[in-house]
């Protein structure tokens, strides 16, 4: 079975930008000098597909696989057999980082399997201070004085540690900064992070929120065209039930808004959510 793009090569284009240069030191990731985006999707001998959340080329001829994660990961064989299969088809040593959110405090770094040995970086976007985030981009738009860690520490305050805030508040506070933020680029390069990173982890109504917000940067102009243009003309040309439900499938393992699925494929939202369940 193969999976559609779904729009993975319009939003990893605003990646690269959004990306560039070493900006992830803001999060912990320290020594990335960032080139661009690649490509996501892995053959796999299964005859299917498996993905991983980002994949960026680094200055020093590295791979730096990113993974999120919203629960600890009980071993890392899942993260090694994606890595196995990365270094197959570039034939690049590759550093991974996972970035937890949430809860997650701790959790396996080495995997030691005889001739083997694996090794990550775990990254716990919870203990970093997000009240302290959010104040210096607040500071930095009211004197004019945006940096490109700006765009990083707003991307990922959301995943971060409020005490002065609740987490409701935070997110609330959040999607106004994000708002008051004036050059269009820099709308892109959020739009991106935020759908890159942090898509298929948001609940419904946080998606809603933002796309609200973010609905007329020219990334989510982009990102619905190719939504329309993949969904309907498939659904209409294979005529059948089923190709709408793989069309809904793929989107949805994409991150994509329910209610844009729904858009482009016709299908009831009762119906979509039980596809929903099903996602791996």
């Amino acid at each position: 079975m193969e999976i559609a793009r779904t729009g993975n090569d319009i939003v990893a284009k605003h990646l690269t930008n959004a990306l560039a240069g070493e900006v992830l030191s803001v999060i912990g990731i320290h020594n990335a000098r960032v080139v661009r985006a690649l490509p996501t999707e892995l053959p796999k001998v299964e005859v299917r597909q498996e993905f991983t959340d980002i994949m960026l080329d680094l200055a020093d001829g590295r791979l730096l696989h990113l993974e999120f994660q919203t629960t600890r990961e009980p071993n890392l064989y899942r993260f090694g057999t994606y890595d196995w299969a990365i270094a197959e088809r570039y034939k690049r040593p590759i550093r991974t980082v996972v970035l937890y959110t949430r809860d997650v405090t701790e959790a396996p770094e080495t995997l030691d399997a005889g001739s083997m040995h694996y090794t990550v970086e775990n990254v716990y976007l919870g203990h970093l201070d997000g009240d302290e985030a959010l104040e210096t981009v607040k500071r930095h738009l009211s004197a004019h004085e945006w940096t490109e860690e700006d765009r990083v520490r707003l991307a990922f305050a959301f995943h971060m540690r409020f005490e002065r805030r609740t987490r409701d508040e935070a997110f609330e506070e959040i999607v106004e900064v994000v708002q008051r933020v004036p050059d269009v680029h820099e709308q892109n390069y959020l739009a991106a992070l935020i759908l890159g990173f942090s898509g298929r982890v948001m609940a419904d109504e946080q998606k809603e929120q933002l796309r609200r917000v973010l609905e007329m940067t020219d990334l989510l102009r982009e990102l619905e065209r190719e939504f329309e243009e993949k969904g309907i003309q498939k659904g209409l040309q294979q005529g059948l039930l089923e190709g709408k439900r793989q069309v809904a499938h793929n989107l949805l393992s994409e991150g994509v808004p329910t209610e844009v699925v729904e858009k482009a494929t016709g299908l009831s939202r009762e119906e979509l959510e039980e596809l929903k369940k099903h996602l791996h």
